[in-house]
């Protein structure tokens, strides 16, 4: 699942790139790229480049990271989920490695942080990324040290269990994932990346992410929403009081 939003000079070479690879690993694939309201041509590339192993969903209105990889999910029929970011910041080259580690997990987690990980990030991305996860741990019990690189691997039967109770639609929602499988006690293996990256979040991104954790402990500590509703087939969708 490769979630896209406005990056019309990457998202080819992110989509030929990670085909090829896995063309030349043995088993069935196919790549679903969600353009989530992109305003350039990311949706006419990715379109351009679709094959049998390649397939566009798309909507007019951006809508969030955790929304659109929530779409792709939902059309996703393998065993195997791989949720990947469309920018091409990290190297196709550890698909290999997270469909592998799922022998033995229930969901595989990139980590800038693992000592064998290749991570080059401005000094002050680096920062708020200490700081951010120093607060998600503290704020939902999470033990990870990194939770918001994009590439992630679930069992299909996982993914379902945690997707039904997802409402974060921004970049947060790497965090519900992965209190939802905390909570429900999934085997969560973390493995090397290679990341290349420049860019920074604006101050806007920053509170709308600090707002959305403080949604997500409060429906895990105070509500137990979290707890009352992961039994349930249907739960219902929370509605958090600010809908970004």
């Amino acid at each position: 699942i490769m979630p896209a939003f406005n990056v019309e000079s990457v998202i080819e070479k992110s989509i030929k790139e990670t085909n090829q690879k896995l063309e030349s690993l043995d088993f069935r694939y196919e790549i679903i790229v969600v353009d989530d309201g992109s305003r350039d041509a990311t949706r006419k590339i990715a379109k351009s480049v679709s094959n049998s192993n390649v397939r566009v969903l798309s909507y007019d209105m951006n809508q969030g990271k955790g929304y659109a990889l929530t779409m792709g999910a939902i059309n996703a029929s393998s065993d195997y989920v791989v949720f990947m970011d469309g920018d091409g910041d990290i190297d196709t080259k550890v698909l290999e490695r997270f469909i592998s580690a799922l022998n033995h997990a229930d969901i595989v987690v990139g980590s800038k942080r693992h000592p064998d990980s290749v991570v080059e990030l401005p000094v002050l991305r680096r920062f708020l990324s200490l700081g951010f996860n120093i607060l998600v741990r503290f704020m939902t019990g999470i033990k990870l040290w990194d939770t918001q690189v994009g590439f992630k691997a679930f069992r299909r039967d996982t993914l379902i269990d945690i997707m039904k109770l997802v409402s974060v639609r921004k970049y947060a929602f790497d965090v519900e994932v992965l209190t939802i499988a905390t909570l429900l006690k999934k085997r969560i293996v973390v493995v090397p990346v290679e990341i290349n990256c420049d860019a920074l979040f604006s101050v806007r991104n920053i509170v709308r992410m600090l707002v959305d954790i403080l949604g997500i402990a409060y429906r895990l500590r105070i509500k137990k929403w979290y707890q009352k509703n992961h039994d349930k087939k249907n739960p219902g969708k929370y509605n958090p009081i600010i809908r970004w």
